[in-house]
């Protein structure tokens, strides 16, 4: 393969590029995680797309800490930002961003903006997503790798596994979001 061929700087390319789908943060992740694990293997493209959710992360949430919540107001639509706004008043804040990182279908890295306006810290903050995007992530480079190596069914299989997931995670987000929203009254002692 072309890139491959390039080293290191194909290696660069292509953490580069999953950075800036995380920045821009409409951009589907999965395509990305996918051309990881074909070039790169299951391990290696997990561990390159991971190594760029780190460090774009890191940049959007010290980002987001400097410039503050009018910011990722203007970035999200008011309607989507409104529905994260009990994320700034959680004592549990860990607990509700691992669960909405890990659910399929939710926009992590539009939350990224918004956690970043709260009282998290970066350190748990990096620790939580990322362990939360692991399967996400995981089950992207398997799915590459297998094509790469020819396993198609293998590679199918996954794919469907995983798309029935996300499916799920985007037609009951609006729910799983109210779910963390009354998780959080209750540790507030709001209920």
């Amino acid at each position: 393969m072309m890139v491959t061929s390039l080293g290191l700087w194909g290696w660069l390319l292509v953490l580069s590029i999953q950075v800036i789908q995380i920045v821009i943060a409409f951009i589907p992740g999965e395509p990305i995680e996918i051309l990881a694990g074909a070039l790169y293997g299951w391990a290696g493209g997990l561990f390159l797309c991971l190594l760029g959710c780190v460090m774009a992360s890191s940049g959007i949430f010290v980002f987001s800490k400097r410039v503050g919540a009018p910011f990722a107001a203007n970035l999200i639509r008011t309607g989507r930002l409104d529905k994260f706004s009990f994320l700034k008043d959680t004592k549990k804040l860990e607990t509700i961003v691992f669960i909405l990182f890990l659910i399929p279908g939710t926009p992590k890295d539009m939350l990224t903006y918004v956690v970043g306006t709260s009282s998290m810290k970066l350190i748990p903050f990096l620790a939580i997503s990322t362990l939360a995007r692991l399967p996400s992530v995981l089950s992207s480079t398997i799915i590459g790798s297998a094509m790469r190596e020819g396993q198609w069914i293998m590679s199918a299989s996954v794919f469907a596994f995983t798309a029935m997931l996300g499916i799920i995670g985007i037609k009951y987000q609006d729910g799983i979001i109210r779910f963390c929203k009354r998780i959080g009254k209750k540790i507030n002692g709001m209920e």
